[in-house]
């Protein structure tokens, strides 16, 4: 019994991963469609979007509150609300006519929301969104995901499944500038572990009229640009701006 219990969990942990979604299992939610075919009813079978507030409008019966059923648990429902009052013995089938959808926003040439399909990944996602932006950090995408009823925020890889609701967010990737007396001066990416001897190697190298002991570096701290003198081994930290004077000859 224990096994077989194992199995199970195993199997529903996989299917979260890969991004299979067992419609009986589904958790609804605003902005998904659900049909719902009443047998022999005809005026009973529908297709119908949950609003806002995660509701849906049944004939019959009215408002029903479907936010954070799953289809099953919004079929057993219906099916009781009908049975008695309304139908003898209602033989009622829920499924998911469309996804509510994942929102691509940050650094993505069309950020926006797009119609979640089966088997969406990251790396689809944001070819749905136009692609990486140039400002765009790969390493620094965020999915936010609610996972029984509290939000919870996830590092991604391009493989990694997407779900319905699922918010992706895009970073502009971490840079520190390095102007003045260097052969490349510009922004560069910023690297963990980044020392300015490093940064400055990033930069080409000194010129010949560089002063190697005059560097500043001009770093926000609590909201205010405070600059300090640095030294070759000293760390560099990302949206840190390097200066390297010209020196007295």
């Amino acid at each position: 019994m224990i096994s077989m219990i194992k199995k199970v969990v195993g199997i529903v942990l996989c299917c979260w991963a890969v991004g299979v979604i067992a419609q009986d299992a589904y958790t609804l939610s605003a902005g998904d469609e659900v049909s719902i075919t009443v047998f022999g009813e005809p005026d009973l079978s529908m297709s119908i979007k949950l609003n806002e507030n995660g509701v849906l409008n049944f004939p019959l019966l009215g408002a029903l509150q479907a936010e954070g059923l799953s289809v099953s648990e919004l079929e057993k429902t219906i099916t009781r609300e009908l049975t008695g009052t309304y139908l003898i013995d209602p033989d009622v089938r829920v499924s998911v006519a469309e996804y509510r959808q994942v929102y691509i926003n940050g650094e993505v040439n069309s950020p926006g929301g797009y119609d979640y399909k089966p088997g969406l990944t990251l790396d689809k996602g944001i070819a749905l969104a136009g692609g990486f932006s140039e400002k765009a950090s790969r390493e620094r995408v965020t999915l936010t995901r609610v996972i029984n009823g509290v939000s919870q925020q996830f590092s991604m890889r391009p493989t990694d499944a997407v779900l319905p609701g699922d918010i992706i967010t895009v970073s502009e990737y971490l840079q520190i500038f390095v102007n003045g007396e260097v052969q490349r001066p510009g922004n560069y990416p910023y690297q963990s572990g980044l020392t300015l001897e490093k940064t400055v190697a990033l930069a080409g190298g000194f010129t010949g009229r560089a002063s190697k002991k005059r560097i500043r570096v001009s770093r926000e701290i609590d909201g205010t640009q405070e600059q300090y003198k640095i030294r070759m081994r000293d760390p560099v930290y990302p949206g840190d701006i390097i200066t390297v004077p010209e020196g007295f000859f």
